[in-house]
């Protein structure tokens, strides 16, 4: 078994509804996201996914928040944007992407969300 992890950024504001302190307010991160992907096999040139393919996928993904509020984003102009929230939904956004352009051999396993360098969040594969 092979794993392999990528990183991507994005900077964004965000508040929490009904937080009971100063993150009710709006602010703004520069948050970090890490995928980790599993596989069995490499392809021919020993490569589980392409480094490329994948952070060309995760830029895409984190695109939609970059420089926005996040609250206005759906699903998060309903949900909470926590990091944990945020973690859930670019995981299961990034398993289509990933499924659409490599097929389903390859899974991902964990998506990391830091909104600072002492604080974040993952969301893990239920498989």
């Amino acid at each position: 078994m092979y794993e392999i992890s990528a990183y991507s950024h994005f900077d964004a504001a965000h508040f929490l509804r009904g937080y009971p302190g100063k993150c009710a307010n709006i602010h703004g991160h520069r948050w970090k996201v890490e995928i980790t992907l599993r596989g069995e096999t490499l392809n021919e040139l020993g490569i589980l996914v392409d480094f490329m393919d994948i952070k060309e996928l995760l830029k895409e993904a984190v695109n939609a928040f970059d420089h926005k509020m996040i609250n206005e984003v759906p699903p998060f102009n309903e949900m909470n944007p926590t990091a944990e929230n945020i973690a859930g939904y670019i995981f299961e956004d990034m398993a289509g992407r990933l499924r659409d352009r490599v097929g389903s051999q390859i899974k991902i396993t964990k998506v990391t969300v830091w909104e600072s360098e002492a604080a974040s969040a993952t969301y893990f594969s239920g498989e």
